[in-house]
């Protein structure tokens, strides 16, 4: 018989690599994986695993001939100029955000506040990498925000379609989000403070006057 910690083991690590073939799908420059932050990782996990967090999946054809498409077209056109985005380039991501706006094409015309926001519904969609300190990140600075829809790479060994997924925190679970990222930060001065202490008399002060 199989023990409650080797199976409750066997599901969190499940939840993991899924998470790692969701959230860092992309190969090329670039490309991160969730393992780089295991706390991170382990709490999104948990939090997934208690429904704190709520994952859907969500099958869609995906147009080959999308740059044909007039909508798709124009909702990536008119979002360029607020993006790092180029138009006409006829890349394979440039294919993928046409697709995945045209999915979401219903909800009108989005804006880009550092990510595709959905402002009607409270949604970012997100083509691409982000790793679970990032959206832990992104829900406390935009509380706004209720769904964070996630496209994979597209292109996977045994898909028969497509999938999209979406991640919803409860209510309950935001603040412990928020806490989680105060702490980080708090961290990530103090190392800065003792960093820049123990290197007072390595490297020499800047002369400001100089700025």
């Amino acid at each position: 018989m199989e023990k409650e910690p080797d199976k409750k083991y066997k599901t969190m690590k499940k939840i993991m690599d899924a998470l790692e073939d969701i959230l860092c799908s992309y190969q090329g420059r670039g490309h991160q994986s969730v393992y780089v932050d295991l706390e991170s990782l382990a709490l999104f996990t948990s939090l997934i695993a208690y429904r704190q967090i709520q994952v859907e999946n969500y099958r869609y054809d995906y147009d080959d001939n999308i740059r044909e498409d007039e909508e798709a077209r124009r909702i990536y056109r008119e979002l360029t100029p607020q993006t790092r985005w180029r138009v006409g380039q006829h890349t394979q991501i440039e294919a993928i955000w046409m697709n995945a706006l045209k999915q979401f094409a219903s909800l009108g015309m989005p804006a880009y506040q550092g990510q595709i926001y959905y402002a009607d519904t409270g949604s970012v969609l997100i083509c691409g990498e982000i790793l679970p300190y990032e959206i832990f990140q992104l829900l406390t600075d935009m509380p706004e925000v209720k769904k964070l829809y996630v496209f994979p790479y597209p292109f996977r060994e045994g898909w028969e379609k497509p999938l999209y997924f979406s991640f919803e925190p409860t209510e309950a679970v935001r603040e412990e989000m928020r806490k989680y990222v105060e702490k980080k930060l708090d961290e990530m001065f103090r190392i800065m403070r003792e960093k820049s202490e123990s290197l007072d008399g390595i490297i020499p002060k800047v002369n400001e006057d100089v700025f």
